[in-house]
Order: structure tokens, then C-alpha cells, then sequence
């Protein structure tokens, strides 16, 4: 197989990071997930466990519109230095840049991160979006994350809006759109071990 780059986005609980691992070995494929927060503390000198903190805190606040307004050039008066950026800024670039090379480098799996908006330009791409209905992925969040259950329903609502708000802020398109995907797929009506195949299937 010539050299393929895969990205996969995927709503809380519906097993888009397993399914991207297994598609990784199947296709001997480097995987990137929680390497990304490595590469981007390396780059930018801050603790990893720091930078995935951080991660976890982005919310839609005024203050974070606001910062995301000024990182795009809508208030700076001059172009910043990186490190007058504020600190999720420097973690997107750094988390871009190690995206970028590692497609240039190899075949490989990106799990979440804006990583198919950021490649979109290659002709090398798939670009993947797992969803599940709610129960689902609620019962998988339980069984395999030891999730409460008392909690779940909030847990899942957060974490999804996060992930919408990091990549419709850093994207401008829209989280879950079809048009910004080449393939959808419900992983609770199919099953992972499906939607393993039909991506390798695509990505071959």
C-alpha cells in the first residue's frame, strides 16, 4: 500500500480511538493520540501532564472566544511571537507542526486534533468521523472507562462540547459536518470491529 494518512474524529464513547488503533495495526500504521501532547511540550517547554490539563479545560467562555478572536488577527495590532500567544494557541501550533511531519514522514492514524482540517490539502487523506446514538456509547463509556453512571450523561455532553468548540474554533467548519469528511460511520448500528474493516477497506 502507498503511503496513506488517516484522521479520525469521533463523539465521546463511540470507540473511534480503538477503532483507529486497530486500523494502525492491521495496516501497520503509526498512531498518533496522546503522542501529540508529548511532541507539543517538547516544542514549546512546558510539562506534558500541564499541556493535557489544559486540554481538558477549554470551554466556550467570553474569555476563551475572545483569546481565539485575538490569535486569529482580529485584535493583535502587530503579528505576535509564538510565545506571546496565549498557552492552547502555542499547544495548536505545536500539535500542527507535529501533525504535518509526521505525514510527511510516514503512513499513519491521527486521532481527533483538528488533524483533518489541518491535512486537508493533502491528496493522501482520509478523513474519518465515528458517531454512535446515546446509549451506546453510554453503556461503552461505562463498561470500558469505569465511568459513573450517575454522571455519565454530563460527562458525555461536556466532553463532546469540547472537542466541538476546540475544533470549530481552530477549523472554522463545523464538528460532525459530512461535508468536511470523506467517511461516516455509526459505529453502534455496525459494530468496531466493522468499521475496522471498512476503513481499511477505504484507506487501501
Amino acid at each position: 500500500m502507498t503511503k496513506k494518512i488517516i484522521t479520525i474524529s469521533r463523539e465521546y464513547g463511540s470507540g473511534g480511538r480503538q477503532i483507529g488503533l486497530a486500523v494502525s495495526k492491521r495496516l501497520s500504521m503509526e498512531f498518533y493520540d496522546k503522542e501529540l501532547i508529548d511532541a507539543a511540550a517538547k516544542e514549546i517547554g512546558f510539562p506534558s501532564d500541564l499541556i493535557a490539563d489544559r486540554e481538558q479545560r477549554l470551554t466556550n467562555s467570553l474569555l476563551y472566544h475572545f483569546a481565539m478572536g485575538a490569535i486569529h488577527g482580529m485584535t493583535y495590532p502587530r503579528e505576535p511571537k509564538i510565545s506571546e500567544l496565549p498557552l492552547t494557541e502555542q499547544i495548536f501550533l505545536a500539535q500542527k507542526a507535529a501533525i504535518e511531519e509526521a505525514a510527511k514522514r510516514e503512513s499513519c492514524v491521527f486521532i481527533g486534533r483538528c488533524a483533518d482540517y489541518i491535512l486537508k490539502s493533502r491528496p493522501d487523506v482520509l478523513r474519518v468521523f465515528i458517531y454512535a446514538p446515546r446509549e451506546v456509547r453510554k453503556r461503552r463509556a461505562i463498561e470500558e472507562y469505569g465511568d459513573l453512571e450517575e454522571y455519565i450523561d454530563e460527562f458525555m455532553y461536556q466532553t463532546d462540547k469540547r472537542r466541538r468548540i476546540y475544533y470549530e474554533n481552530y477549523s472554522n467548519q463545523k464538528w460532525g459536518s459530512r461535508e468536511n469528511y470523506d467517511l461516516m460511520i455509526n459505529s453502534g448500528e455496525i459494530g468496531l470491529d466493522r468499521c475496522v474493516d471498512l476503513i481499511c477497506e477505504a484507506a487501501r
